[in-house]
């Protein structure tokens, strides 16, 4: 019946004038006439006139993801990026823009296109053999996501917003007075004591009766059980084992190649003796005048008048021109390039035309070609052979590991069948923790494969465990030995000294109290130290950056506000935890620091570093003030407190 329905309604007038409609807007738009009606573009956040939409944020999030996984290199893991951050990220940077945007159209900051045009053709991205490539400019845009026009356009922008940025940081200024201050303040010195409260002196002093070990032990009884220990039995393979396996072979076109690679990477050695004159192009002889007069130079040493000679008297180079134009022997990577590829295009005893380089225009002389000696291939057979088999059997043992592995899981029981497989030492170990182990068994991997659920609940054999380079490991349970009591005569002294460690902490945080009191009432601070039974520690004229003073101790003493409103300084008291306890910190003396102390080195260096800090500040108000006068909305799932 529903089917009849539907055959009729097709027949009827109103629905072929539908298809007649269909037909005229498909065959005029296409079928992206469908999306005319419908907003397939959402705004994500609005910055003023700006739209951040939806496709802009997954085109940006797209080039964003791309980047990140370039910079983690070839083998990264995409999964590791977390998308959902990743995107807020973007979003939170496109608002950015949008909004210094904002502020450089309110300042009618722009930059001129010919201006634009010079930087993109001058990236050396978009350049084949040194010239730009209009071909590869298009092309990297086009795989980016960009459309050249719009390319350009935002180049500009961010090139306006950037002249803005340092424009603020290079203008931001800082009164002398205020240098003086800060150098006050980061230069100044305070005498410091500090009185130590600590365990180790504290637990000394602490009694513990019998009836508070008993007490302890019995409520504290499963701190002091043995640890579950497993006796393993363990067979390892590594790929040294494999280097005489008979499915490696090693033939003589594999030898020859590898001869071959040798004698290439010798070459790579080879050292050439070379003299040279160099000439810069001056503001009295420009390059054309440069290049004119090396040739004569040229001209005269082929004609047989003294390079060295030449060199000493012309050689714009001070640092060979007085040797004549030596320069020692070099390798390949230590000169210029140009210069580098005219030096070993040579003969021994040749002597180059101009050669252009970064620096000016180069006469070279290659005196010497030492290359170094090429053992002959029967020399290097075994060597080589015992490399390449090396090479293999790190190739077989990925192989070999996934069948350790398998038939680990198939006879899952015992170790006999791995170990007799590729002949190996079934080897035992005793007493692995899962605290601190020894020797192998330090490996963590390997611990956590030894208490896995498989191997210690259900006795099967561990997966292949690779723990080093080129380096697997079975491995199964022999015995366990569960967690028992210890009886409290075996633990005891450990019973002793966490109870001693306990009353000390009590002792310490009531002596660290009632000293600050009777310190904060006027008390001395030797009576303070006698009351403790501490002796107090000190260190005049202490920096922030004093060795010898606990970093505790410092960062406090330097927090301490100072009362200057009498004549008299008055001390400032302050207690602090320590990593064993505590101490009383005092400071007695406060000279602040003196700018004409210090070198003009360092002042200049200070006043660099705050008047940058202020151009930061400056800008980033700069930021908020536009922000704020823009307005910005977020409509995006994902906002600025979840990125951080």
């Amino acid at each position: 019946m529903m089917l009849q329905k539907m055959r009729d309604n097709t027949q009827s007038l109103g629905f072929k004038i539908l298809v007649g409609v269909i037909i005229v807007v498909l065959a005029l738009f296409g079928f992206g006439a469908f999306n005319f009606f419908v907003d397939t573009d959402p705004e994500v956040a609005t910055v003023g006139s700006r739209d951040i939409t939806e496709s802009m944020v997954a085109v940006e999030t797209e080039r964003a993801r791309n980047r990140l996984l370039a910079e983690l290199g070839e083998n990264a893991d995409p999964s590791l990026l977390d998308p959902v951050r990743l995107r807020g990220q973007v979003v939170e940077q496109l608002v950015g823009n949008a909004v210094m945007g904002e502020a450089a159209m309110e300042l009618n900051l722009a930059v001129p296109k010919s201006t634009v045009d010079k930087t993109l053709t001058s990236n050396p991205s978009f350049h084949v053999n040194g010239k730009f490539d209009k071909d590869l400019y298009v092309r990297l845009l086009t795989q980016m996501g960009y459309q050249p026009a719009n390319f350009r356009e935002r180049v500009g922008e961010e090139m306006a917003i950037g002249q803005l940025q340092t424009a603020i940081n290079e203008t931001a200024t800082l009164p002398r007075w205020q240098v003086r201050e800060v150098a006050a303040l980061l230069n100044q010195r305070r005498d410091v004591a500090w009185l130590p409260l600590t365990q180790s002196t504290f637990a000394a002093k602490a009694e513990v009766t019998e009836e508070e070990i008993q007490n302890h032990y019995a409520d504290n009884r499963i701190d002091y059980r043995t640890e579950d220990t497993l006796d393993l039995s363990y067979v390892v393979l590594s790929a040294s084992d494999l280097a005489d396996d008979p499915k490696i072979e090693v033939t003589d076109d594999e030898l020859q190649t590898a001869y071959a690679d040798e004698l290439k990477a010798l070459a790579q050695n080879e050292q050439r003796y070379a003299s040279h004159i160099l000439l810069r192009a001056t503001d009295e002889r420009d390059d054309a005048a440069t290049l004119k007069f090396a040739t004569e130079l040229r001209e005269k040493a082929v004609a047989g008048e003294d390079f060295a000679a030449l060199a000493k008297e012309h050689s714009d180079d001070p640092g060979s021109a007085a040797s004549g134009g030596e320069l020692g022997a070099a390798g390949r990577g230590v000169y210029d390039p140009a210069f580098e590829k005219a030096l070993f295009a040579m003969q021994e005893g040749d002597l180059s035309e101009p050669v252009k380089s970064q620096f000016g225009y180069h006469l070279i002389r290659l005196t010497q070609i030492e290359k170094p000696a090429e053992p002959t291939f029967e020399v290097k057979r075994e060597e080589l052979t015992a490399l390449l088999r090396e090479t293999k059997a790190k190739d077989l043992f990925v192989d070999s590991v996934r069948q350790m592995d398998s038939l680990a899981f198939e006879e899952n029981t015992s170790l006999e069948g791995v170990a007799k497989e590729f002949g190996l030492k079934i080897e035992s170990v005793v007493g692995i923790v899962k605290g601190t182990s020894d020797g192998l068994f330090a490996n963590q991997a390997l611990k956590d494969t030894a208490f896995s659920e498989e191997v210690v609940e259900k006795g099967f054999n561990s997966k292949a465990v690779e723990y080093e380079d080129n380096k697997a490991l079975v491995l199964r349970v022999r015995t366990r030995h569960e967690p028992q009591d210890r009886p409290l005569e075996e633990v005891r002294a450990q019973v002793v000294a966490t109870l001693r460690n306990e009353k000390a902490d009590a002792a310490i945080e009531l002596a660290a109290a009632d000293g600050l009191t009777k310190l904060e009432a006027g008390d001395s601070v030797d009576s303070v130290a006698v009351a403790t039974g501490a002796q107090w520690q000190t260190a005049a004229g202490t920096s922030r950056s004093h060795v010898g003073v606990p970093e505790a101790v410092l960062k406090k003493a330097f927090e301490l506000p100072i009362n200057r409103s009498s004549s008299e300084f008055n001390r400032s008291i302050a207690r602090v935890d320590l990593e064993d306890g505590q101490a009383l910190v005092v400071v007695t003396a406060v000279k602040d620091g003196d700018i004409e102390a210090m070198t003009e080195q360092e002042a200049d260096s200070l006043e660099r570093y705050f008047v940058s800090r202020v151009g930061e500040l400056e800008f980033t108000a700069l930021y908020r003030t536009v922000e704020d006068d823009a307005g910005v909305s977020r409509r995006d799932q994902v906002s600025a407190a979840q990125v951080e």
